[in-house]
């Protein structure tokens, strides 16, 4: 993509881009109806996903939630291959990220450790004070939720999660999604429902 501003005494050309899982999206990529018959696990509806005809278009998942059993029936979609995957991430909480140097997806919880856990995790990396040009700090405050209610819709299932250590008695807006069929799903779900809420 290629931008150009100019205004009095000043002119500049701005050059983005998009990563090769651009591939799978529009405009490069067909926009397909899916569906299962069949029982399937989340990751294998993924792999399905990323096949025109039962051929591979080349691209390896790596899964990094914990998949679940969707039952027959449960899921349809229309769209884009990176859509149908960007899809059953967020079913259970996830996100997709293709990998800048491989046609590989990474499958990943928005969530890895729940915020009230951060205080006794062990960073994967620290970045020196020293090393930073700039810092920004934005303080928000959303409804301090403690318990969430999904469901499925026609085969699934409702599931009730609550943070562990609390009365769970401030409930989350009930979410429903079609492919919320396994108490795994829920889970993941809701813990991503209760870390975005509070300070």
């Amino acid at each position: 993509k290629i931008t150009r501003d100019r205004a009095f005494g000043k002119d500049r050309i701005t050059v983005s881009g998009r990563g090769i899982g651009a591939e799978l999206g529009d405009p490069y990529a067909l926009r397909v109806g899916r569906s299962s018959g069949v029982d399937r696990t989340a990751q294998q509806l993924m792999g399905d996903a990323l096949t025109i005809n039962s051929v591979s278009l080349g691209w390896d998942i790596d899964w990094q939630l914990t998949d679940w059993l969707v039952l027959a029936g449960a899921w349809s979609h229309q769209g884009t291959a990176i859509e149908a995957c960007a899809r059953i991430a967020e079913a259970a909480g996830g996100y997709v990220q293709a990998r800048r140097d491989s046609r590989v997806l990474e499958v990943l919880p928005r969530y890895p450790v729940a915020p009230w856990d951060w205080p006794g995790v062990t960073p994967d990396f620290s970045i020196p004070a020293a090393a930073i040009t700039r810092e920004g700090l934005e303080w928000r405050e959303k409804p301090a939720y403690n318990s969430v209610y999904l469901s499925g819709e026609g085969v699934g299932i409702l599931g009730h999660v609550t943070r562990a250590g609390t009365a769970g008695d401030v409930l989350a807006p009930m979410l429903v999604d079609a492919l919320i069929t396994h108490s795994d799903a829920a889970r993941q779900r809701g813990l991503r429902v209760l870390s975005d809420t509070g300070a």
